[in-house]
């Protein structure tokens, strides 16, 4: 009996493949076959459209207020060239780079925002560089597929919107695990999916959903495209595409770049270290992940945490560099600037250590769902339901007679539509989040962003008295600093 089921067994997961190689084929065949796929050399794809970016929206609760996305590819398969232009305006920032990759040699950066120029630091292969491209495509979607066939696996029928699919699923040269969705009817591709850890959802999908395909020439292009994550709408855009364009080396040139200065390239990486602003007053910087720092203050018998950025693994290696810096107090607070996901990410740990959430009504239910999310984490380990500390009429001081911070919403800001400072008056320091970065590789950061003018607009009609400026992404940085770039 036993061998029996082995058999039975080993025949289902050989049916199962067979129908995955047959759905690709299918799909595939759909689009011209695997010669016609295989043959392709050069790709153009320019992309317009709306961004809601998931969790990073400038209220927490719909209706969310669109971001404009442009994008350009142009995509040398052939000789390895591939020439990106991304623009997007979207809560409060301006994005405006373009990259350019020629094979082997190390990428460039361009910021047409600060007229700069920078080179990657350490390049990867040409595959790891490509990869992510490819799956803005289709065909060149199914071109990995045909290349890495060997983990082609079938997922099994499904339907979507509607309509019935066959799913495969096959791992890309950058290592990611996508799946797959083929009309069952027209064999097109309808969609690919990959697993994000969503802070609201737990394990959720991440979808790119092809739609309105249209002839051209042997094939067929889709016209339009959405993104989702966690069943929220995130991007929906046009598409226009041609395979195979005549291009040119001036194809592969920025030419408006040729009086960019050129700047240093980012390091690509930033070593955990503790910054003392003050007695009593630290940063934490990329102990959670890279660039996502925490502000701890030392009160007479307890301590203050602003911002739980990253997840809830991340937080507890915060939460420990905490207790080492400032040894023998509790956390009793822990305070968020506002409701996007890396900025909330961390929270369920401080509430596992037991700490008071102190925050303003809006993000207050971001963090409830937060807490109801499927996480395996400390929380989950042992339950407990979080407490709040709500601010009043936009503000909340926490003092000891001796330490004050006042924590104040000065939104509704281009980024967020409430946005907390912590303010330490005597120390005159002020901590925040997303409204004044500084480039990791210290270069101009182009014409200030509406985030960075409105944070210098409201310090001014407050009238607080600052020095230093903590951040909960990059360095710190002073008022001076700030001053000075506002006139870039």
């Amino acid at each position: 009996m036993q061998t029996r089921a082995v058999a039975a067994l080993l025949i289902a997961a050989w049916s199962a493949d067979a129908n995955a190689q047959a759905a690709l084929d299918r799909a595939v065949q759909a689009l011209g076959g695997a010669d016609a796929l295989q043959k392709i050399e050069v790709v153009r794809l320019q992309l317009e459209g709306e961004t809601w970016s998931r969790l990073q929206t400038r209220t927490p609760e719909p209706p969310f207020e669109a971001g404009k996305i442009e994008l350009s590819l142009l995509l040398d398969l052939k000789q390895d060239r591939l020439l990106f232009r991304q623009h997007e305006i979207e809560t409060g920032f301006v994005r405006d780079n373009t990259t350019l990759i020629k094979g082997e040699r190390a990428g460039t950066i361009y910021n047409h925002r600060s007229e700069t120029v920078r080179s990657f630091p350490s390049p990867p292969s040409v595959p790891q560089q490509f990869a992510p491209h490819y799956r803005r495509l289709p065909h060149l979607l199914l071109r990995q597929a045909l290349d890495r066939r060997d983990t082609v696996r079938s997922l099994g029928p499904a339907t979507f919107e509607g309509k019935p699919q066959d799913v495969f699923t096959f791992v890309t040269p950058d290592e990611q695990q996508v799946a797959v969705y083929v009309d069952a009817t027209s064999a097109l591709v309808t969609k690919y999916e990959t697993r994000i850890d969503d802070p609201l959802a737990g394990d959720a999908a991440s979808e790119v959903i092809f739609e309105d395909y249209a002839r051209v020439g042997a094939t067929q292009v889709p016209r339009s495209l959405r993104l989702q994550e966690a069943g929220q709408l995130t991007q929906r855009s046009k598409l226009d595409i041609a395979i195979d364009p005549a291009v040119t080396d001036r194809s592969f040139e920025v030419t408006a770049a040729k009086n960019y200065t050129r700047v240093a390239p980012s390091p690509d990486s930033l070593p955990e270290r503790v910054e003392q602003l003050a007695d009593g007053v630290f940063v934490l910087h990329n102990v959670s992940a890279a660039s996502q720092n925490t502000l701890a203050v030392e009160f007479k018998d307890y301590i203050v945490a602003v911002e739980a950025p990253g997840s809830s693994s991340g937080a507890d290696k915060v939460i420990a560099r905490i207790k080492a810096t400032i040894p023998d107090k509790p956390i009793r607070y822990v305070a968020v600037t506002h409701h996007h996901g890396d900025h909330i990410g961390g929270l369920r740990s401080f509430i596992a250590e037991g700490a008071t959430v102190i925050t303003t009504a809006g993000t207050r239910k971001i963090v409830e769902q937060l807490m109801a999310a499927p996480h395996v984490d400390r929380l989950a380990a042992q339950p407990r339901p979080p407490e709040f500390l709500m601010l009043e009429k936009g503000r909340r001081v926490l003092t000891d007679g001796s330490r004050t911070v006042e924590l104040i919403d000065i939104g509704p800001h281009p980024h967020a539509s409430e946005m907390v400072i912590a303010y330490l008056p005597n120390e005159r320091v002020v901590f925040q989040g997303d409204m004044f970065i500084i480039p990791r590789n210290e270069a101009s950061s182009g014409p200030p962003a509406p985030t960075t003018v409105s944070f210098a607009k409201k310090l001014e009609e407050l009238r607080l008295d600052v020095d230093r400026i903590g951040s909960v992404h990059g360095r710190s940085s002073t008022i001076e600093e700030l001053r000075t770039r506002l006139k870039d």
